[in-house]
């Protein structure tokens, strides 16, 4: 029950707050180097799991491990996660369109990219925008 609710905590803090430069915690530098990582490829065609190990010095397993233990998150989620956010962000800014949307933040596929954001955010992206 407490590593649920240091799930959740974390979660919010990391996915939906405002960067923080002065971190105490390893696990929150951890955290926030990772979220950076993530945010500064979004649009990269190889953000992928083992591109994520690489640059964090981890192997896949200890990078799952890890973000499952103090996010309950696989790290695809946790990529998807940070792309539907930005996605609704440049929606909400009125960037352009879904499609250019969903490819500026690495989605390939358009079904896929709103299937994934209704998900998240209960409606499909176009309804969204309106």
């Amino acid at each position: 029950k407490r590593r649920e609710q240091l799930q959740k905590k974390l979660t919010q803090e990391f996915m939906l707050s405002a960067k923080k430069e002065n971190l105490v915690s390893h696990d929150d530098r951890f955290l926030f180097k990772l979220k950076k990582l993530v945010t500064a490829n979004l649009g990269e065609a190889n953000l992928n799991v083992n591109f994520l190990s690489e640059e964090m010095g981890l192997s896949r397993v200890q990078l799952y491990r890890k973000l499952n233990a103090l996010l309950g998150l696989s790290a695809t989620d946790f990529i998807r996660k940070l792309r539907i956010q930005r996605a609704a962000e440049l929606l909400n800014a009125n960037w352009g369109t879904v499609s250019e949307v969903a490819y500026e933040v690495g989605f390939n596929n358009l079904s896929y990219f709103s299937k994934c954001f209704k998900e998240v955010y209960r409606q499909t992206p176009s309804s969204y925008l309106k």
